[in-house]
């Protein structure tokens, strides 16, 4: 290790990996968590809002969530462009701007004490978020192969993902600040409440600005593993080979139906344990306990699969299967089949989330692998634009007047239940990891030849 915090792995392929890979991940996974903490922010609120602001109801709510899913399915192509022809930092920089942004826009409805204005810049603050949802949840793949050895890509990418569920689980503990509407406790105590954590997300949006300016750099000085070196394909070839890529398309269906309803219910989720008999305080103890729990089994995961790769297909079937039967668990009790209790509700929401949440490293992962040499950030990019095109759909149906909330339960079922055959079809594809596991002695000039050969 030099001065400059530099490792070398491997002294003959000239291959080399930075200790600053830590800070380019964690700064990352940061504004990750943030981000999807404004994306989660109201719904863990939703009876505080409704008390406190004229209008606001689960339609509202919804749509505040919704906006994420509408910009992603109209933004997602031409951010991913941008990152792939101008780098990792020009993207993060426009990430982090939208975010802050946001942030600060919120708090200017503070100078007026219209309920209405408040709203409008809600919805200005979900819609710039929102424009950034492509660019965090495509990321993680990019970072991966350039900053990270091929032994700890697949751990990186979990990483990330699990802050961005951290995320969800921190907008639960709103509860904890923000009061509910209980006896004694008047409208006007609860938007104070409001206004306070909205001043400390601007604050915090501005600082992480500042910190990504400071330093993020668009790649490392010399790559970490020889696929990393490798020229990618460009924006107009990538697509036409993901679209002709029947593997690539199995694993884009697979995903976007298995992970879209669960991450988008979460947002929600205080309606459907309302209807159980659940407040908003014991909600935040679900979801929270939720995410914590998939994240500790997804990063677990992930790094189990980088130390013994090839089993990507079988640990996917394992884990959708046991979700399936947590959401077919949890649908019994709200059609009154077994008799409810907290217990059972905590039990089956917690399991079905974690493990249909400890998917996602694994999907992405076996996506980039069978697209390579597609760039990281188009493959991603497919996969979380399909799925946010499914939220979509799914948080518009909370705008149907008196829809009720039981209909979530059947589309868990059959969103889980039909994900599982594209993963039946699938073939396991590890083109990239092959070239860096078994031919790590080449040297980066040998690298053309070798992507040649596998065109």
């Amino acid at each position: 290790m030099d001065e400059s915090g530099t490792k070398r792995e491997n002294k003959d392929d000239g291959m080399m990996v930075y200790l600053r890979r830590f800070w380019i991940l964690g700064i990352f996974s940061f504004l990750s968590l943030f981000q999807s903490l404004q994306w989660c922010l109201w719904g863990p609120l939703s009876e505080s809002v409704n008390a406190a602001f004229e209008g606001w109801g689960s339609g509202t709510v919804a749509m505040m969530s919704n906006w994420a899913s509408i910009t992603y399915v109209l933004c997602v192509a031409p951010l991913c462009w941008l990152m792939s022809t101008r780098g990792l930092r020009v993207g993060v920089v426009t990430c982090v701007v939208l975010v802050a942004t946001g942030g600060i826009i919120r708090i200017i409805s503070f100078t007026t004490d219209s309920d209405e204005f408040f709203t409008v810049t809600c919805h200005i603050a979900a819609v710039l978020n929102g424009i950034a949802g492509p660019l965090i949840m495509s990321t993680p793949p990019m970072i991966a192969a350039e900053w990270f050895p091929p032994k700890e890509r697949t751990t990186a990418m979990a990483a990330c993902q699990l802050m961005t569920g951290l995320g969800m689980a921190g907008s639960y503990l709103e509860a904890l600040v923000v009061r509910a509407p209980t006896t004694g406790v008047t409208s006007s105590q609860i938007k104070s409440d409001i206004r306070k954590l909205l001043y400390f997300y601007a604050g915090v949006g501005v600082a992480l600005l500042i910190a990504i300016l400071v330093y993020f750099p668009k790649k490392p000085p010399t790559p970490p593993s020889i696929t990393s070196s490798v020229e990618r394909l460009n924006f107009k070839i990538s697509l036409r080979k993901l679209i002709r890529n029947g593997n690539a398309l199995l694993i884009t269906i697979a995903y976007s139906v298995c992970a879209s309803v669960p991450v988008s219910w979460l947002s929600v989720l205080n309606f459907s344990l309302y209807d159980l008999g659940m407040h908003q305080d014991d909600a935040m103890w679900v979801g929270l306990s939720a995410i914590l729990v998939a994240g500790a089994i997804s990063l677990s995961l992930a790094r189990l699969t980088d130390l013994v790769y090839g089993h990507i297909k079988v640990s996917l079937m394992a884990f959708m299967i046991i979700s399936l039967c947590c959401f077919y668990w949890f649908y019994l009790l709200t059609v009154g089949a077994i008799v409810i209790t907290k217990g059972q509700i905590f039990s089956s929401v917690v399991i079905g989330i974690s493990f249909n949440f400890a998917t996602t490293p694994l999907f992405f992962e076996m996506s980039v692998e069978c697209s390579y040499p597609c760039p990281e950030i188009i493959v991603a990019g497919l996969l979380t634009g399909a799925m946010n095109f499914i939220e979509l759909v799914f948080l518009f149906m909370f705008l149907i007047p008196d829809i009720g909330y039981k209909w979530v339960t059947y589309v868990l079922l059959s969103t889980g239940s039909l994900s599982i055959i594209p993963v039946l079809l699938m073939k396991e594809d590890y083109s990239r990891s092959n070239i860096d596991r078994n031919v790590g002695s080449r040297t980066p000039r040998e690298v053309p030849d070798l992507h040649i050969n596998y065109l």
